[in-house]
């Protein structure tokens, strides 16, 4: 019975513990919000653009639970524009992304990307 508790326990905390970076459920988004951030324009480097910089954002994609997803740059692009959206831009620029991280106990992820990018107004 104990080794029942124990093993149901152990469980319980693993299947609730999140990650420690900040990481939002796109797909639980409204979906007007999804395909507005998705279809958020990303200025490379090299491309003439007016803009104003709104703020700096940070994307993360973690791979959380051992049953979760790979990390990808992907996830943690969708995840700037996001953010990027929330403060009123209308695109993204500078977008610079790290190297995949392995498993670290500062973060609780398995494997973790992270970005960053200047959330901009397109001036007009």
């Amino acid at each position: 019975m104990l080794k029942a508790v124990v093993v149901l326990t152990g469980a319980l905390v693993v299947a609730g513990c999140g990650s420690f970076v900040p990481v939002v459920k796109i797909d639980q988004q409204p979906l007007e919000v999804r395909n507005k951030a998705m279809a958020m324009p990303i200025i490379g480097a090299g491309q003439k653009a007016d803009y104003t910089v709104v703020t700096m954002v940070e994307g993360n994609s973690c791979k959380n639970k051992m049953w979760d997803p790979a990390a990808t740059r992907t996830a943690a692009i969708e995840q700037i524009k996001f953010h990027a959206l929330e403060s009123g831009a209308d695109a993204v620029a500078n977008v610079q992304c790290g190297q995949r991280e392995g498993t670290s106990t500062n973060t609780n992820c398995w494997e973790l990307i992270s970005c960053t990018a200047e959330a901009v107004k397109l001036v007009k």
